[in-house]
């Protein structure tokens, strides 16, 4: 896997981040503003869900143009009674719905997760997004299970060997083991336009509700090409780990970018190791247009 580049986000970036409530960072060199819809409380195969791999929202804008215009992406987790709302709102700004879709099995209350993009000025695209957003409930959804706190000595020891396997950057908090990637020789172009955002080439891996028995629920997600696409499966389904979904996140896009999730009640080393060897079958080559 290729590590990630990070750097501090400019002026630009910190407006962009603010207009949406969300935390900036800037990954890959895309502006990039991250938050958590904490008033979903999502189970997935009876345990607690509740790091940013399930309950998203992203956004990023690409380099500027000389019309002060970027690549802006967007996405959230959202409920099934907010779509049409959500969508209708996006449409009348004119931004690009580019794919609904579910990304999990099993999981309580039913998540769909909506992706969209637009050329248009970064901050113009916040605010547009913004309103968007006004629409999703605050309310809190679904109820989590009984945490584990007993566990969190032994979670973030597993942390550090889960980050070893399978390399990029990692974090530890309230029980949650995250690692992100990016499949940085993947090089996209989007509307014409080179993109490097994290939310075109992820690749993101995660533990949490872990138990007792040293089990906890592991999912992943990476992006993936058309060709790669059942040689991993197959890899995947060898070791018992459940496939969710595979499917496009953008449109216009070259090449093709295509997105599968992934799940299993496991050990985290385990599971760490499993996925690592499915990641063999993804090309370390250049892929461009």
């Amino acid at each position: 896997m290729n590590e990630m580049n990070t750097e501090q986000p400019n002026k630009l970036c910190l407006e962009f981040a603010r207009i949406l409530g969300s935390t900036p960072s800037v990954i890959n060199g895309v502006c990039t503003a991250t938050r958590s819809r904490t008033n979903i409380h999502p189970t997935v195969l009876g345990r607690n869900a509740q790091s940013f791999m399930f309950v998203p929202q992203a956004f990023s804008f690409e380099k500027l143009d000389d019309e002060g215009n970027a690549l802006c992406l967007g996405e959230t987790v959202i409920l099934e009674e907010e779509i049409n709302p959500f969508i209708s709102c996006l449409r009348e700004n004119g931004i690009i719905v580019t794919a609904l879709h579910n990304h999990w099995l099993f999981e309580e209350p039913r998540l769909l997760y909506i992706h969209f993009q637009s050329i248009d000025e970064p901050l113009s695209f916040a605010r547009k997004t913004r309103r968007a957003l006004r629409v999703l409930t605050k309310k809190d959804v679904g109820k989590s299970h009984e945490n584990h706190d007993n566990t969190l000595d032994l979670a973030e020891k597993l942390c550090e060997k889960f980050h070893d396997i399978l390399g990029g950057m990692h974090t530890f908090e309230d029980g949650v083991c995250t690692v992100m990637d990016s499949r940085l020789n993947i090089k996209p172009r989007v509307m014409g336009r080179k993109g490097r955002a994290f939310l075109l080439i992820p690749q993101m891996f995660v533990f949490e509700s872990l138990t007792s028995d040293g089990k906890a629920l592991c999912s992943g997600e990476t992006v993936i090409l058309e060709d790669e696409l059942n040689l991993f499966i197959s890899k995947l389904r060898k070791n018992n780990i459940l496939v969710t979904a595979f499917h496009n996140h953008w449109l216009f896009e070259d090449p093709r970018l295509m997105y599968i999730h992934f799940v299993k009640i496991d050990h985290p080393v385990q599971f760490a190791e499993d996925v690592k060897d499915a990641l063999q079958v993804l090309t370390d080559e250049i892929v461009k247009c």
